[in-house]
């Protein structure tokens, strides 16, 4: 159906209005991290600055008062092992909800909707004192498990929907044929549900990536505190000051790969065949 000229209209002004609330906040971080310190003299301070420099993104990195390589290793660890975790059990257990009509199974999912919408606040009490008793307090595997549970509700509950789309005659038709269940999992059923469990990779490891109250609260250790916790130093509280230009540098470097990430995964996502073929061969 072809729009009209208000329509048309309406649409664009929307995208324009979307696409400015989204790139001027990342257009500001990126001005602010290539801008010298010495230019901080008036304000408000111009989007595009009169002067270039790499200097704050060298010293975040490698510099005396920077954080180095470490945190955005960390950060990486936890974003991947959430995304893994995630995925492989968002894929069983959405795999048990959505091809099996279980007496609660529709109700479950909704719980599970309404568990993705917590905040990370309400989390952080119950898996501080359950860390604590546990002994999985100030470790790695503790904050990637915390990230995957928040994650989890949401990957079952997208999963779910998509396993549905799968038509059960393929795997009845691998059935009758011999397949075992790893069979049918591997050539079937992981196939077809491959984009959906990129997506929840996906969205798990930016999660994981970007999360800080968490690793906040579960991560102690120096060395086990992603990026997201130690830029916190240049917010000097004592005496109301703010390092913009190196905060800004480290928020730029951390947002470097999940542009990458999102990328890649675009093409792999636009690659794949999708449902198409299957649907089309019932």
């Amino acid at each position: 159906m072809e729009l009209t000229r208000r329509q048309s209209t309406v649409r664009w002004g929307l995208i324009v209005f979307g696409l400015v609330y989204a790139l001027v906040p990342v257009l500001w971080v990126l001005a602010i991290a290539l801008r010298p310190q010495s230019a901080f003299t008036s304000y408000p301070l111009p989007l595009v600055p009169t002067r270039f420099t790499f200097s704050n993104l060298k010293e975040i990195l490698s510099g005396s008062n920077g954080i180095g390589w470490l945190p955005y290793i960390n950060a990486a660890i936890y974003g991947l092992g959430g995304a893994v975790v995630t995925a492989v059990v968002a894929l069983l257990g959405g795999y048990a909800l959505g091809r099996y009509d279980t007496r609660y199974g529709r109700a479950l999912l909704l719980v599970f909707l309404a568990l993705s919408l917590l905040p990370d606040a309400a989390r952080i009490v119950p898996l501080f004192l359950l860390y604590i008793h546990s002994g999985m307090y100030d470790t790695r595997i503790g904050v990637i498990l915390a990230y995957a549970t928040g994650s989890l509700p949401l990957g079952i509950w997208l999963m779910a929907a998509i396993i549905r789309q799968i038509p059960i005659r393929l795997e009845q038709a691998a059935r009758i044929d011999g397949a075992g269940p790893f069979t049918i999992a591997r050539k079937i059923v992981f196939p077809l549900a491959r984009p959906g469990v990129i997506v929840v990779g996906t969205l798990a490891f930016v999660s994981g990536w970007n999360a800080f109250s968490i690793p906040l609260i579960l991560a102690q250790s120096p060395n086990i505190q992603p990026y997201t916790v130690v830029l916190q130093k240049y917010i000097i509280q004592e005496q109301s000051t703010v390092n913009w230009t190196l905060l800004s540098a480290g928020s730029l470097i951390g947002l470097v790969p999940v542009l990458l990430v999102f990328g890649f995964l675009q093409r792999r996502l636009l690659a794949q065949g999708g449902l198409g073929a299957a649907v089309r061969a019932r």
